[in-house]
């Protein structure tokens, strides 16, 4: 999924209380102007910086973890309703997680590598699905990359109608190989 301004400032004003121009230096209307790849990677490391040196570490996470789980009508969702309702019917139809998963992996949810290990799910992708940094080799800080983990808990909590803990482990946005995450259900 490509970066919302309008999410990011939804986020960023859910979390914090406040307009994320009254707190950041950087200008979020640049963003729309941003034409190649290179410049909106750019653009999000700069914020992502921004965002860690006037925030702490736990809420910048958190602001980024709803960027990628909001469900808030007028804006921009990683997570879309058809997606929501086809995760609940195939939990409905699993006899359990494992599969669960293999239905999620099989409808190309979730990155199509979810696998049960003991209770807690990994997810990995051998790819990044974000539109606005996979096109580049700039490494952008972890923390951008917690909306994946907001996608995997709303995804997951949707599903299993109840709450799951998504850690981010390693990011190829942040320089590794792989994408991967723990959803502990």
């Amino acid at each position: 999924m490509p970066f919302h301004v309008s999410r990011f400032e939804w986020s960023f004003n859910k979390i914090t209380g406040k307009n994320p121009s009254s707190v950041l230096d950087v200008d979020l209307s640049e963003y729309a102007q941003l034409k190649t790849p290179i410049q909106k990677a750019k653009f999000i490391k700069r914020l992502m910086d921004d965002l860690l040196s006037k925030t702490s570490k736990t809420v910048a996470q958190k602001i980024m973890r709803e960027c990628g789980s909001v469900y808030q009508s007028g804006v921009s969702q990683c997570v879309s309703v058809p997606m929501i309702k086809k995760a609940k019917k195939l939990y409905k139809e699993s006899r359990d997680i494992k599969e669960l998963l293999t239905k999620f992996n099989e409808h190309h949810i979730g990155g199509r590598n979810l696998r049960l290990e003991g209770d807690v799910i990994k997810a990995s992708y051998k790819r990044c699905y974000c539109g606005a940094v996979s096109k580049t080799k700039e490494k952008i800080p972890l923390t951008y990359c917690y909306c994946g983990a907001g996608w995997f808990k709303r995804i997951f909590e949707e599903a299993l109608s109840k709450p799951v803990k998504v850690e981010v482990l390693q990011t190829i946005a942040n320089g590794a190989d792989t994408c991967e995450f723990k959803i502990h259900i």
